[in-house]
């Protein structure tokens, strides 16, 4: 998983998991950044997390996400994302929210995708993992597209 993903350190050692979830309140407050985590409805076990990182100034956010492994490809990303998303236009007032992927990352993109998020191209040589520059794709949706989709 770290292979395809920026943000996530390999190998990820004890006490990392903490560190970051101990900045989420203070993130929060500051309005840099809302982060929630993706639980199983049924059982309540953690999956994953998704996050707006804000810009309030240009009222934009990146949208940010994983799902661990044995939990791909059952739509639970798709379902976390669409309410993120919603949360953003309809609760922060923002008017774009974009995200990005590594080509190779087909399952985050598709995610893009799967939410109405237009393709707007390839970032090329955008990041460097691990010594080689990575392009990313990138996808956006504006609050007027949004609003179009959901007939409000």
């Amino acid at each position: 998983m770290s292979k395809t993903t920026l943000n996530i350190p390999h190998p990820y050692e004890d006490g990392l998991a903490e560190s970051w979830i101990s900045t989420h309140r203070d993130n929060l407050n500051s309005g840099k950044n809302i982060t929630y985590a993706i639980v199983k409805k049924d059982t309540d076990e953690l999956i994953g997390s998704i996050s707006l990182m804000l810009n309030k100034t240009h009222k934009k956010a990146e949208l940010g996400y994983w799902i661990g492994a044995p939990y791909w490809s059952q739509g639970y990303c798709t379902e976390a994302s669409q309410s993120i998303i919603e949360f953003g236009f309809r609760e922060l007032d923002l008017n774009r929210i974009y995200a990005l992927a590594m080509v190779e990352n087909a399952g985050s993109w598709r995610v893009m995708e799967k939410v109405k998020m237009k393709y707007e191209g390839i970032r090329r040589q955008n990041v460097i993992k691990d010594g080689v520059s990575i392009d990313l794709k990138s996808y956006g949706i504006l609050r007027e597209d949004f609003y179009r989709q959901h007939n409000r």
